[in-house]
């Protein structure tokens, strides 16, 4: 019983301590228990977090894989043009692609895909594959302008589409331009990005690229080189140096590339830029490595009734990264509905 007492009155004397012991157990159990409380609930999320990621990496079969858009196929010349639909809204948007382009790529690769559907928000959005490209026939040998332009017409009349917007991307201008012309009553208004109505430099284009920079896409093209000019922002995380090799080859061969730079240096529509009838919107990238600035605001200040619209990005042609561009596009087919 003594010790007990004795026990007793030291407890008592050492209250104070025994109240800090307890409240530090207290406070260790509540930081024990949210840590396992943060573990167990954050701690998947991260694991299905870096599963996303890499279930977002871009494969030569997840590019090669067929687009969830139906193709279908307009007739021209003899030749099938194949073209697809994305969205329903009331307004048509037909997209004029860049110098190469597969309808079954273009579903599948960020910087396409992306950009279509954001214009399918406020659009029906009709995409083709120029003659001899992707999914259209085959042609023997190079095409001129007086043909290609063509392909737009073929397409519009195959998909319904009466009265609608013109879309030229890159390569794609020039014959959006001549279609424009050629076919006033059928272009509401005419868009034209990264483009230009002559691309090679002359003594009369000073501003042009140089013959040397088209030849070195040509020649080194399927060597991933190419990447820092089209796609400077692409991060290789989501796209490895590897598959974006194969990329380019899914897109052409070199000898098809070739032929394709060769007749990109004969375009020139200068002459006939006046002529467009149409309001027009010209938008540019201001750090376009492929097609600078420069051409697009030369372009510009030669169409009547025309918008200029440079905007911040040195990605080629992915208009999905400028949300400034995609508001510029709506606000301009509503203006001109």
């Amino acid at each position: 019983m003594e010790t007990i007492s004795v026990l007793s009155a030291w407890i008592s004397e050492n209250e104070s301590v025994f109240s800090g012991m307890a409240a530090l157990l207290v406070l260790s159990g509540f930081i024990f228990t949210a840590l396992r409380y943060f573990r167990q609930s954050f701690a998947p999320k991260i694991s299905k977090k870096s599963e996303v990621i890499e279930s977002e990496k871009i494969t030569l079969q997840k590019l090669s894989s067929p687009s969830p858009h139906p193709i279908q196929f307009a007739s021209v010349d003899g030749l099938r043009i194949a073209f697809n639909t994305i969205g329903s809204a009331e307004e048509t948007l037909i997209v004029c692609p860049g110098i190469v382009s597969n309808l079954h790529v273009a579903a599948h690769l960020p910087a396409i895909r992306d950009s279509m559907n954001a214009l399918a928000e406020f659009s029906r959005v009709v995409c083709f594959d120029k003659r001899g490209q992707g999914l259209s026939d085959t042609v023997l040998g190079t095409t001129e302008l007086e043909e290609r332009y063509k392909d737009i017409g073929a397409v519009a009349e195959a998909s319904d589409s009466e009265k609608f917007f013109l879309m030229g991307i890159s390569e794609g201008g020039p014959m959006s331009i001549r279609y424009a012309i050629e076919s006033p009553e059928k272009i509401k208004g005419l868009i034209l990005f990264g483009t230009s109505a002559k691309f090679v430099q002359s003594e009369d284009f000073q501003i042009g690229i140089s013959e040397k920079g088209l030849d070195a896409l040509a020649e080194s093209w399927g060597s991933g080189r190419a990447r820092s000019t089209f796609f400077p922002s692409m991060s290789r995380n989501e796209m490895d140096d590897d598959v974006y090799k194969g990329l380019e080859r899914l897109l052409a061969e070199r000898d098809s590339m070739r032929q394709l730079v060769g007749y990109m240096k004969t375009l020139d529509v200068r002459e006939i830029v006046p002529n467009v009838s149409c309001p027009c919107l010209v938008i540019h990238f201001s750090g376009d490595m492929a097609i600078p600035v420069r051409l697009g605001r030369a372009l510009a200040e030669n169409l009547p009734n025309c918008e200029f619209l440079e905007v911040a990005g040195i990605d080629h042609s992915d208009l999905a990264k400028s949300p400034e561009a995609i508001k510029a596009i709506h606000e301009f087919m509503i203006s001109n509905s």
